[in-house]
Parts: structure tokens; C-alpha cells; sequence
């Protein structure tokens, strides 16, 4: 099975909406990020929201292309039981995906609900954020065959979606790290700087003339430094200076990359 890759202009959009969410101010335009996934994956649906760990999830709604009475239903009924929010609450992962749990574990009133209002292909993330607070993104109807591709770029992106969104939903004031024993080293920075450009660690390593392995170790380095668990949500903290607002369980359940991709090869 091939692997779901991005072209160079594709990639150039990740980029454009990665850098547009750090200057995000106002929870419209966090819709704005989230409705740019169509310049990549086309879709008919999409939602937002956050839910609240420490309160039995306490879902809330942030913005919604879905029918109204499926939404009213869905946050009712169904999202506790949505795929990628049951990982959050069972799962040590940062950044979780529905394709990670089986579709034969939704039950059948809400895969009825779902039938009823026309939605068919569906993908959701969640991410997990400081003090129970976690946000999640939903797509729907989009080409089958786009499943993996649609998921990669979840992966990278809803960690910049979450930072924008718990940013414009709350009085949260950042905090800068003040120790200096967290402070990325100048080497750190410019491997992350390739990362983010779109470099696998192989291609890295070309560059700065180090070892693959030199690179994966700094890389290794960052992670343990920010408290994350992969490439991309090394990316969007550092971009942000909002380390701390994505924490993951400790200890995290797994490391995995992306799913879809070798860069850490």
C-alpha cells in the first residue's frame, strides 16, 4: 500500500496555514485555519469544539458545517463515544485520530444517526491540552481514498488548531518559559527549522554534514525538552512559544510518528 504524500504546492499550504495560526486572535478565524484543509482535502463537512477531561468531557461547540439537529444529537449523544475523544480519555497520546480505533467499536444508534443525515467518510482528531482541556476537529464526506492523506495532514496540523483555538476560547494569557535548562540549543533550532521546512532526518543530516543518527538524537533531545511526542507537535510549540498548553500523559502510551510516513527513519 502506498503511502499518502503532499505535493510541493500542497506542502506550501501546510506551511501557509501553519504559519497563519500564530497570528490567529479571534475564534472566527480559527475556523478560517480549520476550513483551509479543503485547499488540500476536499470535504462537505466540518466541526470544532473542545471538551473538558476533568468534567466527564463537558463538550462544547465551536463551529459547525454539519446539519444543525445532527450537531444537537451528536454533542448529546455521540461525541463521548467519537473514536478520537474516547482515545483521549483512555490513551496517553497527545494528538489522537479516529483511524486509530476500530469502526466497528462506534455504536450502531450513532452510526444509524449519522446514515440519517448523510454523512459518510469521517475523521476526527483531538488533541489534549493543559488541565483537562482538549479540543477536537471532525471532517466528513470526503473521497474514501483521501482517508490516509486527510489524516496526515490532521496530524500536523491539529496541534497549530488547538493552540489558536484554546487561545481565542479562553482569557489564557501565555506564559514564556523563564529556565533556562528548556531553552532549545542553536543546533535544535535549526534542525527544527528543516523539519518545518519539510525535510526527513536523512535529508537533514545531508545538509548540516552530521549522521542520521546525530539528528535523530537532537531530535530526541527536543522532544524531551518540549514534552512531545513527534515532529509536528515539536513544530507547532516551538513556532508558538505555547510549549505547555499540549501536555501529554505521563508516561505517553506510545511515540508514533504520523501516521503514514517515515521521516523518522
Amino acid at each position: 500500500m502506498s503511502q499518502p504524500a503532499f505535493s510541493a504546492k500542497e506542502f506550501q499550504r501546510l506551511g501557509e496555514i501553519m504559519y497563519d495560526a500564530r497570528s490567529v486572535d479571534r475564534s472566527d478565524k480559527v475556523w478560517q485555519l480549520v476550513s483551509a484543509v479543503q485547499r488540500v482535502v476536499p470535504y462537505e463537512f466540518s466541526g470544532c469544539g473542545a471538551v473538558d477531561l476533568l468534567r466527564g468531557v463537558d463538550p462544547s461547540l465551536g463551529h459547525s458545517t454539519y446539519p444543525r439537529e445532527f450537531c444537537q444529537l451528536y454533542m448529546g449523544q455521540g461525541l463521548i463515544v467519537d473514536p478520537a475523544v474516547h482515545r483521549l480519555l483512555t490513551s496517553g497520546q497527545t494528538v489522537t485520530s479516529s483511524a486509530d480505533e476500530p469502526i466497528v467499536n462506534e455504536p450502531k444508534d450513532i452510526a444509524s444517526l449519522k446514515l440519517d443525515f448523510g454523512i459518510k467518510t469521517c475523521l476526527s482528531a483531538g488533541v489534549r491540552g493543559a488541565n483537562g482541556s482538549c479540543s477536537y476537529f471532525a471532517f466528513s464526506n470526503f473521497e474514501a481514498k483521501q482517508a490516509d492523506k486527510l489524516r496526515l495532514l490532521l496530524d500536523i496540523l491539529t496541534p497549530h488548531f488547538h493552540l489558536s483555538y484554546m487561545r481565542c476560547t479562553s482569557a489564557w494569557t501565555p506564559e514564556r518559559p523563564a529556565q533556562p535548562g528548556i531553552v532549545l540549543s542553536r543546533r535544535e533550532e535549526e534542525i527544527l527549522r528543516w523539519v518545518a521546512a519539510g525535510k526527513t532526518n536523512w535529508e537533514i543530516s545531508v545538509i548540516l554534514k552530521v549522521s542520521l543518527n546525530t539528528v535523530k538524537f537532537h531530535l530526541k533531545n527536543v522532544f524531551q525538552k518540549i514534552g512531545v511526542e513527534n515532529r509536528w507537535s515539536a513544530i507547532a510549540y516551538w513556532q508558538t512559544g505555547e510549549q505547555h498548553r499540549i501536555i501529554p500523559s505521563v508516561p505517553p502510551s506510545d511515540d508514533r510518528p504520523p501516521s503514514g510516513t517515515n521521516t523518522l527513519d
